[in-house]
C-alpha cells in the first residue's frame, strides 16, 4: 500500500510542478496557447455495526491534463499529455489496494492548412501505464493475494505515427491516415516470452502497417456542462477485417470554481489482446469501463 501511494504522490508532485511551469502567461503576440488542469478525487466509506451489511472502502484518484497548441496562418501544432491514475481498496486493512485506472497518453499532431478547415497532418500518439497490473486470488479465509502480473510500464506501450488528411472546425475534428504504423512494445521479459499483447513469443516489439481514423468532438449541451468524445479506429493491412477500437466519452458537470463531477466511459477492442476470464482461460473480448468522480479541480 505504501509503495503504491508513494509512487502516486511522487507522480502527482512532478506533474503538478510541470503544470505550474506550463501555466506561465504568454505574450499577446505568441502563437502558443497553453492550458491544463489537475484533478484529485477521494472517496471513503466506513461501517461499524451496520445492520444492512456492506464493507469499508477507500479510493483515491488523480488526473493531470496538459495541452499546448501553436497556430499560425498556415499551420497548427497540437500537443497534449494526460496522466490518469487511481487506487481503491474494498474491505479492511488486510485487503489489497487495486488499480482502478492507470494510463499515460502523449499526443502530438502537426497540420499544414490547405484551407480554413482542411489540412494535411502528421501525428504521433504514445500510450502506456505507470504501474504493474495483476490478477488476484482469494484463499479459503477470504484473504486476497496477487496471482500473476498481466501488464507493466512499457508492457504494453503503443506508439502510433500517422500521416493523413484532416478536417476540423470549432466543434469536431476528423483525420483519415492511410499511412499508419502501430508499434506495440512489451519490455517485461515474462510477458514477452508469453507473447502478450500480440508480440511474437520472445520478441519485444511488433510493427503493424495499416490505416487509422480518429474523430474528436467537444461541446457544451447546457451551461456548466461539457461533453467530449474521442474515437480511434486502426486496421492492419494484413488483416483488415480486424479493427482495433478505442472509444472514450466524458461528461463534466461544473459545481463551482474548484469542484466538479464527471462521468466517463472507455471501450476497447484489440484482436491481439487476450483477456483472462473467470474460468482461468484467456479470450478475445470487448473491454469496457465507466468512472463516476466528484473532486477538486484546478485549471491552469
Amino acid at each position: 500500500m505504501k509503495k503504491h501511494f508513494t509512487k502516486l504522490i511522487l507522480t502527482i508532485g512532478l506533474l503538478s510542478s510541470f503544470c505550474i511551469a506550463q501555466a506561465q502567461d504568454t505574450t499577446s503576440t505568441s502563437p502558443w496557447t497553453k492550458g491544463g488542469f489537475f484533478r484529485l478525487t477521494f472517496n471513503n466509506t466506513g461501517l461499524s455495526n451496520w445492520a444492512a451489511g456492506g464493507e469499508n472502502s477507500i479510493a483515491l484518484g488523480a488526473v493531470v491534463n496538459l495541452a499546448a497548441k501553436r497556430e499560425t496562418k498556415r499551420s497548427i501544432w497540437d500537443n497534449s499529455l494526460v496522466v490518469d491514475y487511481g487506487l481503491a481498496r474494498v474491505g479492511d486493512n488486510d485487503q489489497l489496494f487495486k488499480k482502478t485506472k492507470d494510463q499515460l497518453i502523449l499526443t502530438s499532431k502537426y497540420g499544414y492548412k490547405l484551407t480554413e478547415n482542411w489540412n494535411i497532418s502528421a501525428a504521433l500518439n504514445f500510450q502506456t501505464q505507470l504501474q504493474p497490473g495483476y490478477t488476484y486470488k482469494t484463499d479459503s479465509l477470504g484473504q486476497e493475494s496477487i496471482d500473476q502480473k498481466i501488464s507493466d510500464f512499457f508492457s504494453p506501450a503503443y506508439i502510433l505515427p500517422t500521416v493523413g488528411i484532416g478536417y476540423q472546425n470549432k466543434l469536431f475534428s476528423a483525420v483519415l491516415s492511410p499511412i499508419a504504423n502501430k508499434i506495440t512494445v512489451v519490455l517485461d521479459d515474462s510477458l514477452s516470452q508469453a507473447g502478450a499483447f500480440g508480440v511474437s513469443p520472445g520478441k519485444k516489439v511488433r510493427n503493424e502497417l495499416g490505416i487509422d481514423f480518429t474523430f474528436k468532438l467537444k461541446f457544451s449541451p447546457m451551461e456548466n456542462v461539457t461533453f467530449d468524445t474521442f474515437l480511434n479506429l486502426f486496421a492492419n493491412y494484413e488483416t483488415p477485417e480486424f479493427i482495433d477500437v478505442n472509444w472514450t466519452t466524458n461528461l463534466v458537470f461544473k459545481i463551482n470554481k474548484y469542484l466538479n463531477a464527471s462521468f466517463g466511459t472507455q471501450l476497447l477492442y484489440d484482436n491481439d489482446v487476450l483477456i483472462p476470464q473467470e474460468d482461468g482461460a484467456s479470450a478475445r473480448a470487448i473491454q469496457f469501463k465507466h468512472v463516476l468522480d466528484i473532486g477538486l479541480l484546478v485549471k491552469f
